[in-house]
């Protein structure tokens, strides 16, 4: 029985598309876009008219649905206005209004829809919400039930996050994407006063100009007693911030930190390798900073890392000594995906990479970009018994030359990769061909070499 209600339903469904007439275009394009269960529907990059969603508002099948992307298709707050009013919203789990125009006003609509208690993830990145439309946004009891919220690339500043701590109808967030909000430090240090989420497992707050303060307010909080993913790319978070979150029992059970660009120095990695609180970490990445070998030899000791999957240490002054040390670590057998692009690690640290004894389980490194490996160091990786489990590797940018593509296109160990990048290494067209033909490396999918 439930099978032919299904079949009666999907009849009219198509019953109402054969009638509608009232924007035959719209209709033609709307039955495109549907998924064939009739439960997603994707219209983003489709530049639509104000009449456009009005037409949308009206078809009535749509109230069915319950996941809507509306990205990048020129939605207003008039628009919006038009959807708020029809029913196209109450079966939604999922709302994506990324990139459009909508402002403060366009949240007021969206705030006072009845229809949105099914609602658990909401994406309004790139748009022009400011703090009164968060506070709107915050208020509203209808989005209680979210448990996914996107406002990165928004003007939400210090008062528009404060009202997530006033909120009378607590959303049940887990994932909460704050990236370039301008919250500064204020917003951060109103974000440890008043706010407390107590289900948050990923929070990303990169681009937002956080110093030391806001970091030191944050790691003294309670704001997220679950977290378990921590963005802060892009900040200015200091050595001094990274104590603070290294000694922090709110980060006790981080599981991925990522750092990238934050004036970061040796000092921050020996803070990390010697906390006493962060040992359950999966993912660091510490891109463009200024750790060191010093300081990779420190996290290279440290039994915090042993649970480490992926470990991003890109543009850190690195060298071959800093290689050798993860090479040598005893608590990073663990480590799936590595990168050290931008490095200075020479032949000497490929070659110390590649007879590691421990680095057994990589799956995807990448040596990319001016690490000044030339044949000799390929030629270590190409023979490596511990690297056999490659699937993904990048040598961008180096001095290989056509000595190291032969090694690389005659290879015994090196059978699993699936993606090869030798871009930028000055290749003859004959060693540019032993690796398009090479036999050995016949499970290549993707091969860049140009």
């Amino acid at each position: 029985m439930t099978e032919a209600k299904d079949i009666d339903d999907s009849l009219e469904f198509l019953r109402f598309f054969e009638k509608y007439t009232a924007n035959p275009e719209m209709g033609a394009l709307v039955q495109e876009k549907l998924s064939a269960d009739k439960k997603s529907l994707d219209l983003r990059l489709i530049k639509l008219k104000e009449d456009d969603f009005k037409t949308l508002a009206a078809m009535e099948p749509l109230s069915r649905v319950q996941s809507l992307n509306l990205d990048e298709t020129g939605l207003t707050s008039v628009g919006l206005k038009h959807l708020v009013l029809a029913k196209i919203f109450s079966s939604l789990g999922s709302l994506s209004l990324a990139n459009n125009n909508l402002d403060d006003e366009g949240i007021f609509y969206l705030s006072k829809s009845p229809d949105l208690q099914n609602l658990t993830d909401l994406n309004l990145s790139s748009n022009e919400i400011g703090m009164l439309g968060a506070r709107v946004l915050f208020m509203s009891a209808g989005l209680k039930n979210l448990t996914r919220l996107n406002l990165s690339y928004n003007r939400i500043e210090a008062l528009g996050i404060k009202a997530l701590g006033d909120a009378p109808h607590k959303p049940l967030l887990r994932e909460l994407d704050l990236r370039d909000t301008c919250l500064g430090d204020e917003g951060v240090i109103q974000i440890a006063r008043h706010v407390r989420l107590e289900d948050l497992e990923t929070l990303d707050l990169s681009d937002n100009a956080i110093t030391f303060s806001g970091m030191e307010a944050l790691a003294r909080s309670q704001a997220f007693p679950k977290i378990r993913r921590l963005v802060l790319n892009n900040n200015h978070i200091g050595d001094d911030g990274m104590y603070a979150i290294a000694q922090s029992d709110l980060f006790s059970n981080l599981e991925e930190l990522t750092l990238l660009n934050n004036s970061l120095t040796t000092d921050s990695a020996i803070s990390l390798a010697e906390s006493r609180t962060m040992s359950r970490l999966k993912l660091l990445d510490l891109n463009n900073n200024d750790v060191r070998a010093e300081g990779v030899q420190a996290l290279a000791q440290s039994p915090n890392l042993k649970g480490l999957k992926v470990l991003d240490l890109g543009e850190n002054k690195v060298g071959p000594e800093g290689a050798a040390a993860l090479a040598k670590s005893p608590y990073l057998s663990g480590l799936t995906w590595l990168r050290l692009n931008n490095n200075n690690i020479s032949d000497k640290g490929a070659i110390a990479i590649a007879q590691s004894t421990t680095l057994t389980h990589l799956e995807s490194l990448f040596l990319e970009n001016e690490n000044w490996i030339h044949a000799a160091g390929t030629k270590a990786i190409a023979e490596s018994q511990s690297l056999s489990s490659l699937k993904k590797l990048v040598l961008s940018l180096n001095m290989i030359g056509d000595e190291g593509a032969r090694y690389l296109a005659g290879s015994r160990t090196l059978s699993g990769l699936l993606n090869l990048n030798v871009a930028g290494n000055r290749l003859s067209s004959e060693a540019e061909n032993a690796l398009i033909h090479s036999t050995a490396l016949a499970n290549i999918k993707t091969l860049e070499i140009v």
